[in-house]
């Protein structure tokens, strides 16, 4: 094997090995529920008994006027703890950030208004990461359900939106005044 190609292979090895991390797990099943009803009851008791979940994602995030899109995967514990790790393209991480409570610290760091969307007086980050997944980490919140799973859901001045309504979430947008964040679910995991 020549010089070239065995450096041209270290090189195909070195990104492979540097690839966007597909979540581990299970795939979370989908709700079967029949009524908007039965949805609510079954999305309680996915509440009640969640012991996590992962995600893989395609974000597209539009603050003060500047849009960045990017892979990335969140992983929620717990209603109290939960993390994200945005993607460089080539498939390496570019930041990590984690929540515990309502406390946010991210690698490398950037300016705390980077995660307004996650900011709420009335949810830790953690139960609006839950709510992204689909799941409703309160009742006394404003949601409307479908059958397959939540359709809205209004936090303060945040909406989060679900097209199509389905657990788990496959589409979902969320908005706080001008600043918007679409989330495509790609895989998610227990």
């Amino acid at each position: 094997m020549s010089a070239r190609r065995a450096l041209a292979l270290l090189a195909v090895l070195a990104l492979a090995s540097c690839r966007t991390g597909r979540p581990s797990g299970v795939a979370v099943e989908p709700l079967s529920a029949a009524t908007r009803e039965e949805a609510v009851q079954q999305l309680r008791a996915r509440r009640e008994s969640f012991r996590g979940m992962r995600s893989l994602m395609r974000v597209r995030a539009t603050t003060n006027g500047k849009t960045q899109s990017f892979r990335a995967q969140l992983v929620v514990h717990d209603a109290r703890r939960m993390e994200l790790i945005a993607y460089t393209p080539v498939g390496t991480t570019a930041m990590t950030m984690k929540a515990d409570g309502d406390r946010i610290t991210t690698d490398p760091a950037v300016p705390p208004a980077s995660f307004n969307f996650l900011r709420d007086a009335e949810l830790a980050p953690a139960e609006v990461a839950m709510l992204i997944l689909g799941v409703p980490p309160r009742d006394d919140l404003s949601y409307v359900y479908e059958s397959a799973g939540l359709q809205r859901a209004v936090i303060g001045d945040i909406e989060i939106a679900f097209d199509p309504p389905a657990f788990p979430a496959k589409h979902v947008v969320v908005t706080r005044g001008a600043d918007r964040v679409e989330i495509e679910h790609l895989e998610v995991m227990q």
